[in-house]
Formats: structure tokens, sequence, C-alpha cells
């Protein structure tokens, strides 16, 4: 099984975002903890790429790297171990070039037009970002009806309440990040477990084709 069948296995994408390394470090922990297996380090702090070579060390961890805003970054990301990597946008200096290394590349895009670019590019998934501004799940059902081939991850506006919905809608992927962390300021290590908690046990309940 390739990457990007094992990405679509875990349906559930486990969102690292954190002002520094150290409380980072102790998000991916808890993600893990709790029972999650897909985690995306977003790189917008401090030694993100640090964090992708430590989870790299850990057993059963797919470990990828989020908001790579450009080449540079995506080289990073790649030579610290990550799986695949995930931006905000399509850029296509970077699908080329994770396509180059064999990683998957999950390219950001919002309106259908955007949406089928990214994929023609070479997006492995497209990320529908942030899907809440565009209505959310019958807007997953209206692309998916239109573009039925289109892989697609989806992520701002995705919950602990509603993630089911949106792969019911035909995502392929979700994005879960503050929804499980709450306010990382006042970060809560059992909170955040208790809430994978209640993800693995709602998706575990379900049978989403």
């Amino acid at each position: 099984m390739g990457l990007v069948e094992d990405l679509k296995k875990q349906r559930i994408v486990a969102i690292v975002r954190a002002t520094d390394y150290s409380t980072a470090l102790k998000i991916a922990e808890a993600f893990v903890e709790g029972g999650l297996r897909l985690i995306e380090v977003a790189f917008s702090f401090h030694g993100a790429e640090k964090l992708v070579c430590e989870l790299r060390r850990r057993d059963n961890l797919i470990v990828g790297a989020g908001t790579v805003l450009d080449i540079g970054m995506a080289e990073t990301a790649i030579s610290s171990g990550a799986h695949f990597i995930v931006s905000p946008h399509t850029d296509p200096q970077i699908l080329s070039y994770a396509k180059s290394r064999g990683i998957p590349a999950i390219p950001g895009a919002l309106t259908s037009t955007e949406i089928i670019s990214a994929w023609r590019l070479g997006g492995d998934f497209v990320k529908v970002f942030p899907v809440r501004s565009v209505g959310g799940t019958s807007y997953i059902r209206y692309i998916k009806e239109v573009f039925p081939f289109v892989e697609i991850m989806t992520t701002g506006g995705v919950t602990i309440d509603n993630f089911v919905e949106f792969l019911s809608a035909g995502a392929s992927l979700v994005g879960l990040s503050t929804t499980l962390i709450g306010d990382s300021r006042a970060f809560d290590f059992n909170q955040v477990v208790k809430r994978v908690n209640t993800v693995v046990e709602k998706i575990s309940g379900f049978d989403i084709k």
C-alpha cells in the first residue's frame, strides 16, 4: 500500500499548531496518546522541522508538514523526513518537487477552478480551505458531484461534532486542529487526549465509503 492509500485509510489528519516547540511536542504526544496516527506539523513555529524528525522516530506514525509556503520550506520539510506536505495554496514548484521526491503533496484551493487546477497540477489530494467560508458540507457535496475523481481534504471549519458529515459528503481526509487542541496557551494534555478519544470512537462507529 502506497502513502496516498495509507493517508486515505487514516481519514483524520491531526494538525499540530503551536507557537513553540515544547507546546507542539506536547500536543503531538496527546494526539498519539489519544489514538491518532496521522500527524501534520504546521511549519509556523521555530523548530517545526525538529518535531517532524522526532515524530518520525516513533513507530506507526505518518508524519507530514503543513503550511508549506514555498520550495525552500518544502525542501526543509522533506529533508526532515516528512511523509507528505500540505500547503494553504497551490504552488506548481512545490508540487513538482514533491513528486520528484515521491512525496504526496496536498495543495490548498477553494473555488471549483482552483480545485481542478490543483488536481491537474498533480495534487494527490486538494485541501479545500477554509471550508466553512463556502458552505461546509453542502459545498463538498457539490464539488464531488462535479469532480467525483478529485480526492478532497477539508480544513478550516471541521470540528469534533461535524467531521463525520464531511467524510459522508465525500471528503477523503479531514484536518482537525483547534477543535482538538483548544487554547494552546492554556494547554491541557488530558483534555486533548479526551477529545481525540472522542474522535477515534466516532470514526470507528461509522462505515464511511
